[in-house]
């Protein structure tokens, strides 16, 4: 085990709580086949098929275990379930503003404020090079989130299309905003287009299979009523068989008659009885491809659902992480754009002062800390750093950020 596994373990114990971005390794001793690594989507929640999602934002590793096992025994489907619940990965810190290289590191136990700010870069400079930095960063921050945007649209087109599927529509409910975007946006527009056509060819070909298997069904069905005609016809003969038997061991009895006509009457009764017996097993093999069919289109129904449940959580997903990294981009945008600016213009003679604060999460609000260098940080904390820029007459020049007007196109619906 490497250095940065064994600060993990010794950090993450049953005391810590989980949240959004966290990576669990799920143990579920009866279904094996259900273990594997989640992760905790930006709702608080894991999904795991059989039970489906649970809330575990700021819960133990422990009681994450205990709702595994509680939501198998209300589902019916264990009354012993066992599960083990560890988590791999932390969310990482975040570092904004004055610093060489802002953006996330990856958290290790005991990193304090000042360590971070190292990890970052070191404090901003004030020289061309690093002003050119902030510069470039800001155009390639921006590419990145263009892609994102197109990736969101992506994924709401294809969550559409998905969900018609599901319900085996033949047309698709785009969401309002996107068919607004494509009237101005060819790639939007190729994009509905592309997943009209998807629904279109699954569709059709799950249509095509069930439709066979249905006219193998009717065939049968069909083939049962002709073979219960023959068994009617069969016992019609059958009838006239006993009929003339009988009449012929009357005059055998008599001696009106030979044995051999008796014999061959016989004969011919018998036959006749394994007629019946031979249609009767037509049936029963008839009706078998029958039940097969219609398992087999219960299994393709089935197989289908399952595929398709399984791609809307990856695009729910993705989405979650599409609106993360948005946001992300976004911040580092702002203090981009305003960096370069503010040190530009207030570079003759200055006086530094810088400003550390830390904002985290704790039950759900957001709380702004002033942080000393040695204080340590907690998964998911946001440092901030702030330098003011006071010239020789001692006036502060510093102000609060400014907003981009890039917006996500739409909040990403759950």
């Amino acid at each position: 085990m490497n250095q940065s596994a064994c600060l993990r373990s010794s950090f993450v114990h049953e005391a810590y709580v989980v949240r959004a971005d966290d990576k669990l390794k799920i143990k579920i001793f009866q279904y094996p086949e259900l273990s594997g690594e989640y992760k905790v989507r930006a709702n608080g929640t894991i999904s795991i098929a059989p039970i489906g999602d649970i809330p575990v934002n700021g819960l133990s590793t422990k009681e994450i275990a205990g709702q595994i096992a509680e939501r198998f025994v209300r589902s019916g489907i264990s009354d012993k379930p066992g599960a083990s619940v560890e988590v791999l990965e932390t969310r990482p810190v975040y570092v904004l503003g004055d610093v060489q290289k802002p953006g996330e590191y990856q958290f290790r136990p005991g990193m304090t404020v000042l360590q971070v700010v190292s990890l970052a870069g070191g404090w901003l400079r004030f020289s061309d090079p690093g002003l050119m930095r902030l510069d470039r960063d800001s155009i390639n921050i921006t590419g990145d989130m263009r892609n994102l945007v197109r990736r969101y649209y992506e994924l709401t087109a294809r969550r559409a299309r998905l969900n018609s599927e599901l319900v085996m529509r033949s047309d698709i409910q785009f969401p309002p905003e996107l068919l607004a975007r494509s009237q101005s946006d060819g790639g939007v527009r190729q994009l509905i287009d592309e997943e009209r056509s998807l629904l279109n060819i699954h569709v059709d070909s799950l249509k095509t299979q069930i439709d066979s298997l249905e006219q193998n069904r009717a065939l049968y069905e069909r083939e049962i009523e002709a073979i219960k005609r023959q068994i009617e016809a069969n016992k019609v003969q059958v009838a006239s068989v006993e009929k003339e038997l009988k009449e012929v061991r009357d005059l055998v009895k008599r001696g009106l008659t030979t044995i051999s006509r008796l014999a061959n009457l016989e004969r011919m009764q018998a036959q006749l009885e394994m007629n019946e017996q031979g249609f009767q097993t037509l049936i029963l093999r008839s009706r078998q491809n029958i039940t097969q069919a219609d398992q087999r289109i219960f299994d393709l129904k089935s197989e289908r659902n399952a595929s398709l449940t399984a791609e809307v959580q990856k695009v729910r997903m993705d989405l979650d992480e599409v609106s993360v990294k948005f946001d992300t981009n976004r911040s580092l945008l702002v203090e981009a754009k305003v960096t370069v600016p503010t040190l530009i213009g207030n570079s003759d003679g200055p006086v530094e002062t810088r400003s550390l604060t830390v904002v985290r999460i704790q039950d759900g609000k957001s709380e702004t800390i002033d942080a000393p260098e040695s204080m340590e940080l907690l998964p998911g904390d946001v440092l901030r750093v702030q330098r003011s820029i006071i010239p020789g007459g001692g006036l502060g020049i510093a102000g609060p950020l400014e907003q981009t007007n890039m917006m996500m196109p739409a909040k990403v619906k759950q």
